[in-house]
């Protein structure tokens, strides 16, 4: 087991074959790291990164955010309080996109699975948790997937849920994995094809986890539900086929959105610039007075204490990556920095 002390892109299924991690140090390992500032800062313009909400931090944390993909990034997690970004830590796991982010409520951890660090050009099966303080790397049996994974935390069953993703020999894996914190655990091969750039997100009014849209040999409009302990496909109209976008729920309002994403991934021209909703058991196109641009891969997540949405970067047809944060208040969109 390794801990690590901290003081204070677009892929559709590429080359670059997915490989197992080295073994695990038996003996702890200090990395160097970078204390956290109380200075403000903006995270950099970036795709495909996560965010999950802190409840002991009380802020919405922006993971997986890479700039350049052609060079090593640092991990770096940034908080935002509603108002303002701050480097929240730096240091431990490599940066990474395309893995699993989670936060797990219980336990009062951030969860970390998988992913490409950039530079390596290739993907690792490492599970990582941050308690706030401490980077630890769990020494534990991996899932089969290493990347193209998503992962939301169930609290109906108290740990982390994985889907989907690419095998060590680039295989799309049809896998449902869950973690409790001591040991990978598979639940089924049954559900959904496995796919690419698609929403994953926890409904906690209903307890289940739901699943739209996505890519694999083409863009998806299926519609899945994850609950006691099988996967489910809901039959009724929606957005259409969509990957690339960005998807929340709404607990305050029981409503789960998705913005932006691609119709096609033939090319990027496709991306869009719309909200839809699903409430009351049907899905709506909404017309807000304000909008995000048209784009893909941006990170959204919800906000339960401040009741809002919050929507961070993504990358516009011409692939140069956003910077942008927007939040979501129930009647329109407001653009909070960066705005143009």
């Amino acid at each position: 087991m390794r801990k690590i002390l901290i003081l204070g892109w677009i892929f559709i299924f590429a080359s670059g074959a997915c490989s197992p991690s080295a073994p695990v140090a038996s003996t702890p390992t200090v990395v160097p790291t970078i204390a956290p500032t109380a200075m403000i800062e903006n995270p950099p313009p970036c795709p495909e990164a996560e965010l999950v909400y802190h409840a002991q931090l009380h802020k919405m944390l922006l993971v997986n955010c890479v700039e350049d993909a052609s060079k090593e990034n640092p991990n770096v997690i940034w908080g935002w309080d509603g108002t303002h970004w701050q480097r929240i830590t730096q240091g431990g796991p490599p940066g990474r996109i395309l893995g699993g982010v989670a936060y797990d409520e219980k336990r009062n951890v951030l969860v970390l699975y998988g992913g490409r660090p950039i530079a390596l050009g290739k993907c690792n099966q490492e599970t990582w948790e941050w308690d706030g303080q401490t980077w630890e790397q769990k020494d534990v049996s991996p899932p089969t997937a290493c990347d193209h994974v998503k992962m939301v935390y169930d609290a109906a069953r108290e740990e982390s849920i994985l889907f989907s993703g690419l095998d060590p020999s680039e295989k799309l894996v049809n896998e449902t994995w869950s973690w409790n914190g001591t040991e990978w655990k598979l639940l089924t091969e049954e559900g959904p094809e496995s796919r690419g750039h698609f929403g994953f997100v926890y409904d906690p009014t209903h307890e289940q986890i739901l699943l739209y849209g996505g890519y694999a040999s083409t863009v998806s409009d299926e519609f899945w539900v994850w609950k006691d302990g099988g996967w489910k496909e809901i039959n009724f109209p929606g957005p259409g086929k969509l990957s690339h976008f960005g998807m929340a729920y709404d607990t305050n309002a029981n409503s789960l959105y998705i913005f932006g994403g691609a119709t096609s991934t033939s090319t990027f021209s496709s991306l869009t610039d719309k909200t839809w909703v699903l409430s009351g058991g049907s899905w709506r196109e909404l017309h807000p007075p304000s909008s995000p641009s048209k784009r893909g891969g941006p990170a959204m997540g919800y906000d339960p204490a401040r009741k809002r949405i919050v929507l961070y970067g993504g990358f516009d047809a011409s692939r140069k990556n956003l910077g942008d944060t927007w939040e979501w208040d129930d009647q329109d969109w407001n653009c909070l920095v960066n705005c143009k």
